[in-house]
């Protein structure tokens, strides 16, 4: 009765190494009954494989001796459930120490010390299963505080277990970062479950770099929220093939919007040039026709007059046959230049030009030709010397007080003036009609382009262009100048003086 009172196992065991009685604790453990087991050997007992020698050796010397002894090792019991048992060996007899005393065994199963071994060989595993993910991660307690992670997170951080374990986010990130992942932490804490977001962290090497984590929170034995559990996905690079194909796409975007509004602007160029050579035909058409027709009724008048065997002696029709011929001349003499400037074969002869000389010839030669105009003549220099083609510095100077007369009223007076003009010689025609509009002025140069002011006005659209173009291959500069507030409009050019 007492030995089956005690809890451990108790194995009584004759000089011969046979049992002789079990207690009741070691009947549950191994199986037998005492009177079962009555008679055989330990090895025997325990019911070992023939290939457990070194275990059937263990439990020979341990019943051989030296005793006192003690052994621990794996038993399989009579059920056939593998228990792990620390054995401790007496001898009892009148003398403890001989041989011919009887054996006591005292045994006790190692459950939870095999329980904990169990979890320690789990705890190496999972963390070397851990370690080998190549991603951070890490697990936290209820309070925020680090129980573990893997290699790689120690890596991002820089840091070791040692400097890990127990701290909490305040204790390793930037306070900017901190109170982010603490916030975070306590949201998913506050609703228990999976929690994904993107943030940055600032890694070992200084960067800070985006990342998302990925959390979710565990239980305890009780079903209650423990702790979480975290892994880093490092999305630095991603993030940057994305805002590296973004700005592609922009560029892109960008560049076909502008491919667009090139091509927009070419149709609508093309359009314009349609538009604007359907017009200028129209123009030349006319303009032609005009000189042409009246030329032919002075010619048709004049055939008569001969056919009547009248003399031909009227002054005016012949001087009205020269006019209508000289402005056919300079109508195809425009068109000629204007194809030649289109070809770049505009040719320009220099030599040294007496540019006063030059303005006091063609204003005298318009004084003739309009004797009732007031056209006045100002020459602010003695001696004006330019290196030019004197015949295009003539046209362009022709077509200026052409187009001062031609806008103006009969009584506005024109006012051509010369002038030395910071280095330069200036030839400026001024009239007192009604002017330009301002925003028509930008049209004033262009090719082919008129005022809406000289729909009735006889020409091609083409003098002010050619005259520019003339001024610019002489090294000068043409425009135009109106006075707010004053009737009139000034055209000038500069030529810079010859060398």
């Amino acid at each position: 009765m007492l030995l089956d009172a005690v809890q451990a196992l108790v194995l009584v065991l004759d000089p011969k190494g046979l049992v002789l009685h079990l207690n009741r604790r070691a009947e549950q453990v191994l199986g037998h009954s005492a009177w079962g087991a009555r008679g055989l050997r330990l090895e025997a007992l325990a019911a070992l494989a023939p290939e457990q020698e070194l275990e059937r050796a263990a439990l020979v010397r341990l019943v051989e001796g030296p005793h006192p002894g003690r052994h621990e090792g794996p038993w399989r019991a009579r059920d056939g459930q593998r228990r792990l048992l620390r054995w401790s060996t007496t001898r009892l007899g009148p003398e403890a120490g001989d041989a011919a005393s009887h054996l006591v065994l005292t045994g006790v199963e190692v459950l939870e010390r095999e329980r904990a071994e169990h979890t320690r060989e789990q705890l190496a595993f999972f963390q070397t299963l851990l370690d080998s993910i190549p991603n951070p991660i890490f697990h936290k307690t209820l309070d925020g505080r680090y129980r573990g992670c893997n290699r790689a997170f120690l890596e991002m951080l820089g840091t070791t277990p040692e400097a890990l374990l127990g701290k909490s986010v305040w204790d390793l990130s930037p306070p900017e970062l901190a109170a982010r992942y603490a916030a975070k932490d306590q949201e998913l804490f506050d609703h228990p479950g999976i929690q994904r977001y993107e943030s940055q962290v600032r890694f070992a090497t200084g960067e800070v770099r985006d990342v998302i984590f990925y959390k979710a929170t565990y239980d305890d034995a009780h079903g209650r929220t423990a702790g979480l559990v975290g892994i880093v996905l490092d999305i630095t690079d991603r993030k940057r093939a994305e805002a590296a194909l973004q700005k592609t796409r922009d560029e892109l975007e960008v560049r076909v919007l502008e491919r667009t509004a090139e091509l927009q602007r070419l149709k609508d160029a093309a359009e314009d040039a349609d538009r604007t050579k359907s017009e200028f035909l129209d123009i030349a058409a006319h303009e032609l026709r005009t000189p042409l027709t009246s030329l032919h009724l002075v010619l048709t008048q004049a055939q008569r007059q001969l056919e009547a065997r009248q003399p031909v002696s009227d002054v005016t029709l012949v001087s009205r046959m020269e006019r209508y011929t000289a402005r056919l001349t300079r109508l195809a003499g425009d068109l000629l230049d204007a194809s030649l400037l289109e070809r770049g074969q505009l040719e320009v002869r220099f030599h040294p030009v007496d540019l006063r000389a030059l303005v006091v010839d063609v204003v005298d030669d318009f004084r003739q030709r309009y004797t009732q105009r007031p056209l006045e003549l100002e020459l602010g220099a003695d001696v004006a010397w330019v290196e030019g083609d004197e015949d295009r510095l003539e046209q362009v100077l022709a077509n200026l007080l052409d187009n001062a007369l031609k806008y103006t009223p009969p009584e506005a007076r024109v006012t051509v003036r010369l002038a030395c003009w910071d280095g330069a010689f200036r030839v400026s025609v001024t009239d007192e009609g009604p002017g330009i509009p301002p925003e028509e002025r930008a049209r004033l140069f262009q090719r082919l382009r008129r005022l809406s002011s000289s729909v009735h006005q006889p020409g091609l659209g083409l003098g002010l262009y050619l005259s520019r173009d003339l001024i610019q291959r002489h090294g000068g500069t043409l425009d135009v100048h109106a006075s707010p507030g004053r009737p009139g409009i000034t055209f000038f050019f500069e030529l810079p003086r010859a060398r």
